[in-house]
């Protein structure tokens, strides 16, 4: 090979001064250019050896929290307020902080007593996103996709590589980028927040083709989604926050095209008159700021496996979601379960050496995070589950299919069940109030009878007989059960109808 060299003159002036500056540099006293080849091998390492912390086990019920606990006191005084995470082949994870840096965390086993935390990269722009192709990190920031290559192998990188730059980026200080996923044809997709359209690109779900070459806005008319889901069938779910032309926190499965509300971003030469409906609402008192969404793994975690969950920023847990398709249209709700993080829950991944779901999150703008940043195991114990796993809406009804078999007796009492329901305001206001059904011109709730209740063969499922039924923002079924091994099952469902299926 030809030996490569460089120099780069950089210069600061009056115009007509510039034909002297170019004469200047051209003479031989100016340096001579560098070789080129050294640089192309890595260099020595910045931040010598990891770091070592003492994760911390949870215990209590079919699905426990344990803590990977995060050098908050380090060296370099690096802030670690985490924006996502993915895993390498041999179960090892990077792990993003807003505040530019990725980290490298080892360790990862049952016991969590020796985590090892190298720092691997520093410098990027408020990443919010991470996702790892064939053990290669690729990082996703305000200004690019960056891809991320360690020349030498000494766990640091050396080559930081713009991956994709098409997004049009603006000084507006809520034009985040968030979350990094691929499809199952490796297609890269974000979310881009909005400007109030002061870009063309802004208030989108953008995908990038697997090589890197292809831009485009896959869906439009988002306020400020703090990250999406891609499923293992390549279904694409996005998270909405409160807001202007967002009457509630929307969690959608997006199709190419869609148009999801958010009028100033909607990018059409024609404004729309409606938007594409949700999968379903959610109660600002259930998730006051959205995250992004993650399905666990298809085996390995008992009767939850291969279920979605929404993330709750705000609130610092995890919802099931329930769904369902009736002539074309997805619909469904969510359950909020038990388990309380360490920091405003925003990014999930299985870990596949594990089969365990990760969460990574940090504290900002309306969250109830008591750490700056948390990265945290949900872990099957192998216990039973006692939650509600389908929602079925019928003309004449509800069905709902839990993990356990019911006590007959509580489950086939209508009065073990409460059924309530309400619309929203689709209007450029902050957010909505709750308007009743039966007068859209009065704020309130309201309730519905349960005439009966009907109990399956096997104990699993029981119909509720709901007279009135149709399509609504918001309803919310409240249970107080038990399980026919005496545990009490209770907890509530938000969920959303659009259409009634056929009895």
């Amino acid at each position: 090979e030809h030996p490569r060299r460089g120099k780069v003159s950089a210069w600061h002036g009056k115009k007509e001064q510039l034909p002297a500056v170019l004469a200047l540099v051209g003479r031989s006293r100016s340096p001579a250019a560098a070789e080129l080849a050294p640089l192309l091998k890595g260099g020595p390492k910045r931040w010598g050896e990891p770091l070592i912390t003492k994760g911390v086990l949870g215990s209590g019920g079919a699905y426990v929290v344990d803590t990977l606990t995060p050098p908050f006191d380090n060296p370099w005084k690096a802030m670690l307020f985490f924006g996502g995470h993915d895993f390498f082949s041999n179960g090892d994870a990077a792990i993003c902080s807003v505040y530019g840096d990725v980290w490298i965390v080892g360790g990862i086993d049952d016991k969590l007593e020796r985590i090892t935390w190298r720092r691997f990269a520093t410098g990027l722009f408020q990443p919010l996103g991470l996702r790892i192709v064939e053990d290669r990190i690729y990082v996703l920031g305000r200004d690019q996709i960056t891809r991320l290559h360690d020349l030498n192998g000494d766990g640091e990188a050396d080559y930081y590589e713009n991956f994709n730059n098409d997004c049009q980026v603006t000084p507006h200080s809520h034009e985040y980028t968030t979350n990094l996923h691929t499809d199952p044809a490796g297609n890269f997709y974000y979310m881009k927040c909005s400007n109030d359209s002061r870009s063309e690109h802004d208030g989108s779900a953008i995908r990038v083709s697997k090589d890197g070459k292809k831009f485009e806005l896959f869906a439009t008319g988002f306020r400020n989604p703090n990250g999406l889901g891609v499923g293992p069938d390549g279904t694409v779910t996005v998270g909405d926050q409160e807001g202007t032309w967002v009457p509630a926190t929307r969690l959608d499965f997006v199709r190419k095209g869609a148009f999801c509300g958010y009028m100033p971003s909607h990018h059409r030469s024609i404004a729309p008159k409606i938007y594409d409906p949700p999968l379903c609402w959610i109660p600002k008192s259930v998730d006051n700021s959205a995250g992004g969404q993650a399905w666990a793994s298809p085996e390995g975690w008992g009767p939850l496996s291969g279920h979605l969950f929404h993330l709750s920023y705000g609130q610092c847990r995890a919802l099931l979601v329930l769904s369902e398709e009736v002539d074309g249209q997805a619909q469904g709700g969510v359950v909020p379960m038990p388990w309380k993080f360490n920091a405003g829950s925003m990014r999930g991944r299985v870990n596949p050496s594990d089969r365990q779901l990760y969460i990574s999150g940090l504290k900002g703008w309306q969250t109830t995070s008591p750490r700056d940043g948390a990265f945290e195991r949900v872990r099957y114990t192998g216990e039973k589950v006692y939650l509600p796993v389908a929602l079925g809406v019928k003309k004449s009804g509800l069905k709902l299919t839990f993990s356990e078999p019911l006590e007959p007796e509580s489950a086939s009492s209508p009065s073990r069940y409460s059924v309530e329901r309400w619309n929203y305001r689709w209007t450029k206001n902050y957010g909505s109030k709750d308007w009743l059904f039966s007068n859209p011109d009065k704020m309130g709730r309201d309730r519905m009878q349960v005439s009966s209740a009907k109990l399956s063969a096997d104990g699993r499922s029981v119909f509720l007989e709901i007279a009135g039924l149709a399509p609504v923002m918001q309803m919310q079924i409240r249970y107080r059960l038990r399980s026919v091994d005496g545990r009490d099952v209770r907890g509530d469902i938000f969920h959303t109808i659009h259409k009634l299926g056929a009895d």
